[in-house]
């Protein structure tokens, strides 16, 4: 599916294939999602800008072009396209199945959880009262310039460039 076929979907459609991909993904890996709220996921987004020393985006106020740039990722993306294929090629009717539309960005925001696990592994735990998050690529931790790609391809989701 084009750019352009991905602009003429309805922002309901959007957001219910991208619960779809989210749910395949998170599905799909060998160990479940380390984070059980969109609060623990918020939280893992804020320790990735800290780890590139860039500031956060504001997460609650994703919108239908959050959704369309995340969707429009993760069906171009060499570690997410072969399971956004087949939901963008037959996307889901709104069938009230779905999460209600004011939790629209709890699902962009869980998609993003989703697409920076195939970037990079994270574990999210609670220690001594507070939220810590570890980052790890290939048994090393990540250097701070890929951390800091990554954080941008997030940020432009949710506050694109003009």
């Amino acid at each position: 599916m084009s750019t352009a076929d991905l602009a003429r979907l309805p922002d309901r459609t959007v957001v219910l294939a991208l619960e779809e991909i989210t749910h395949t993904l998170t599905g799909a890996a060998p160990t479940p999602l380390p984070v059980a709220s969109a609060a623990e996921a918020a939280d893992v987004i804020d320790a990735l800008f800290a780890a590139a020393r860039l500031q956060p985006p504001r997460l609650g106020t994703a919108d239908a072009g959050a959704a369309r740039a995340v969707l429009a990722r993760l069906a171009t993306d060499e570690d997410s396209a072969a399971v956004s294929a087949p939901v963008l090629a037959d996307p889901p009717a709104d069938d009230q199945m779905g999460l209600a539309e004011s939790a629209d960005h709890i699902v962009v925001i869980g998609a993003v959880i989703a697409w920076l696990r195939l970037k990079v592994d994270f574990r999210f735990h609670r220690k001594d009262g507070a939220n810590e998050v570890e980052f790890e690529l290939s048994q090393q931790p990540p250097t701070a310039g890929y951390l800091q790609e990554l954080a941008q391809i997030i940020k432009d989701f949710f506050q694109p460039q003009p």
